[in-house]
């Protein structure tokens, strides 16, 4: 689908309730970014789908300009009061079409959980015009889903709001499969593409529903996008942030909050009443990465 069908957020829940990134992932993408090819350079990085900026405001340590672009001026405007934000520019526009970009003008493409909403050949086409021949596209993110360390049992509570015939699962926009099945789809569409190096990793296991070595994914020992650290209470105001509740909720007064009784489930099945009690979860993650056809040549 393309991005103008995004999910609309509150912008000031997305940005207090939402994880971050690990700190060393924005280094590793620019790693990777450099290891390929030592005429790689770090002038521009353009997040596409920002948000409130969550990730673009890793990248300036790296680059020496940094465009935030999301459809949502709501987004654009909270992500512009956040600290160090002075250090990104924020423009406003689809994913699938960077008219302000010239063509090979880019270094890096970052999507942080946001590129199952795009239109795929649309935005691979428009991300392969603007990226340099030494360029980087990472797309990556988290399904929201996660393993119970402590408490399997509450793992198919979790699955089950998320993606329950009776809880959220209907209630999504269209595009959330490609992120719950670990961007199989990007994968596929770049290597048929001619996309090079392609590198894909998801942990805690492989995610795609029908895994092929032609599209081969890795599964590292430790998360490497993100690593929530959450209590009952941070994991509630987490599940609040879900595009798809609002409709859940008006359309189901009787639950009384589909959230709050998923939580209040989940800490039954654990036996536990301890709302700040820290958890040990292994969220469902996938990074992946690659450069543009024709990778190095100019």
């Amino acid at each position: 689908m393309a991005s103008a069908g995004m999910p609309i957020y509150e912008p000031g829940n997305y940005q207090d309730n939402r994880p971050t990134y690990k700190p060393t992932l924005a280094g590793a993408i620019v790693a990777y970014h450099k290891k390929s090819n030592p005429k790689a350079q770090t002038e521009l990085a353009v997040d596409v789908a920002t948000g409130t900026g969550i990730f673009a405001r890793e990248l300036p340590r790296y680059f020496s300009k940094v465009i935030g672009v999301d459809l949502s001026a709501e987004m654009l405007a909270k992500a512009r009061v956040q600290g160090g934000s002075g250090s990104v520019q924020y423009t406003q526009s689809p994913a699938e079409s960077l008219p302000f970009l010239e063509d090979k003008s880019v270094d890096l493409i970052t999507v942080a959980t946001g590129a199952h909403w795009f239109d795929v050949p649309a935005f691979l086409a428009e991300a392969r015009r603007v990226l340099k021949p030494t360029g980087t596209l990472a797309i990556f993110g988290y399904t929201g889903m996660a393993r119970f360390q402590r408490y399997p049992q509450c793992d198919i509570v979790l699955r089950d709001y998320a993606m329950g015939e009776e809880k959220l699962g209907p209630y999504w926009e269209a595009g959330r499969e490609v992120l719950v099945e670990g961007y199989q789809e990007y994968h596929k569409e770049l290597a048929k593409s001619g996309w090079a190096s392609i590198q894909r990793s998801s942990y805690p296991c492989v995610l795609d529903p029908t895994p092929s070595q032609f599209y081969p994914v890795h599964v590292p020992i430790e998360p490497n996008v993100m690593d929530f650290k959450v209590t009952w209470r941070r994991l509630r105001q987490f599940l609040s942030t879900w595009s798809p509740l609002k409709n859940y909720d008006s359309d189901h007064p009787e639950v009384g909050g589909l959230c709050d009784s998923t939580i209040s489930d989940m800490m039954l099945v654990a036996g536990v009443t301890n709302m700040d009690e820290n958890l040990h979860l292994d969220w469902e993650q996938t990074l992946l990465l690659s450069h543009p056809p024709a990778f190095g040549k100019h």
